[in-house]
């Protein structure tokens, strides 16, 4: 009898111990996320009045970008940091010898890939460095991660570009990709193609590869600060990659955001960014969302945002559409400072 009660009792107090710790670690994790959560900065959501954004398209079906966010991704937190070549820009001490040194490193490690093993000529002006041979030229800001590469001898693609046509437009893309990805250090790209209409009715396509990410995350990320662009001439060649890898080494933290149904309500209270200074009203209609980091060379910090897109009631006289765009953080509003 007391060999049977023994042993349930060692069972029973295995259970407790078990149990025990279980809760200690919930309590510890919860107490060190909410300290981390408690401890993240205020962020300053700021109106940029130098740009403007302008939709047209038959249907908005039209309108694609590339990017690789969905709604059922379902993220719980993101990323913000800090701009940190615009912080930089605002130094009153910027060592500019320091700043050359820097962007020739990097203008050295891209044109090695590409082959180009030593200085041939290495240029200057007020804003920009540039290191050239007789086949490139390399183009780099002193003040934004874009990096510009020409190329002087054309590289003809081995197909018919029919600028038209979107299959042949990610053709394009797809060997670039194959061609040039590790120039850039991309194990793996993704095709990102940009279509779009001016307001007379044409048809564009912007050609985008980003880096592939090994997380939701990291894809969006690389989406928009990882990515070259495209400049195809009239005679069926590539003649320019512009080539953005931007600093993301000042990380302000991981902060909570909001689901697309919030930001939605967000949308009805006014309480929005809009770029073409136009008032949300009831009677619009919200034809597309997408999730997308604002991050032009004006932005103080680089931060995700809800971009609404809009049907405004008139129709242009060919029949197109008009879009306004309205943006809405995404990040929970007790992190939040509007300017």
């Amino acid at each position: 009898m007391f060999i049977f009660q023994k042993k349930y009792l060692i069972a029973f107090f295995s259970i407790l111990l078990i149990c025990c710790m279980f809760l200690f670690y919930i309590i510890f994790l919860y107490k060190n996320d909410r300290i981390e959560l408690l401890s993240l900065p205020i962020l300053l959501v700021e109106e940029n009045k130098e740009e403007t954004e302008n939709y047209f398209a038959y249907d908005i079906s039209e309108l694609y970008d590339g990017n690789p966010w969905k709604e059922e991704w379902n993220i719980k937190t993101l990323p913000v940091f800090y701009n940190t070549e615009l912080r930089n820009r605002k130094k009153k001490n910027i060592d500019k010898r320091e700043k050359i040194q820097s962007k020739i490193k990097v203008l050295e490690q891209i044109a090695k890939k590409f082959g180009v093993t030593n200085r041939n000529t290495m240029l200057y002006d007020t804003w920009n460095v540039f290191l050239e041979n007789k086949d490139y030229s390399f183009q780099m800001n002193f003040y934004q991660d874009i990096l510009l590469i020409k190329f002087k001898k054309f590289v003809e693609l081995p197909f018919i570009y029919e600028k038209e046509s979107k299959e042949q437009a990610e053709k394009v893309i797809s060997y670039f990709i194959d061609t040039y990805k590790d120039c850039f250090d991309w194990k793996e790209a993704e095709k990102a193609l940009y279509c779009w209409y001016d307001i007379y009715g044409e048809k564009y396509f912007s050609l985008y590869a980003y880096k592939k990410g090994n997380t939701l995350e990291e894809e969006l990320l690389n989406y928009h600060f990882n990515r070259a662009y495209l400049m195809i001439g009239e005679k069926n060649e590539i003649r320019a990659i512009f080539f953005r890898k931007t600093d993301l080494s000042e990380k302000i933290g991981e902060y909570p955001i909001i689901t697309t149904e919030q930001a939605q309500q967000l949308l009805q209270s006014q309480t929005y960014i809009s770029v073409l200074g136009n008032t949300f009203s009831q009677n619009m209609t919200l034809v597309k969302t997408e999730l997308v980091y604002r991050d032009s060379i004006y932005d103080s910090i680089f931060m995700p945002y809800y971009k609404f897109f809009v049907q405004l009631p008139e129709i242009e006289e060919n029949g197109l559409h008009h879009y306004d765009v309205y943006y809405i953080p995404a990040v929970q509003e007790q992190y939040l400072k509007f300017d």
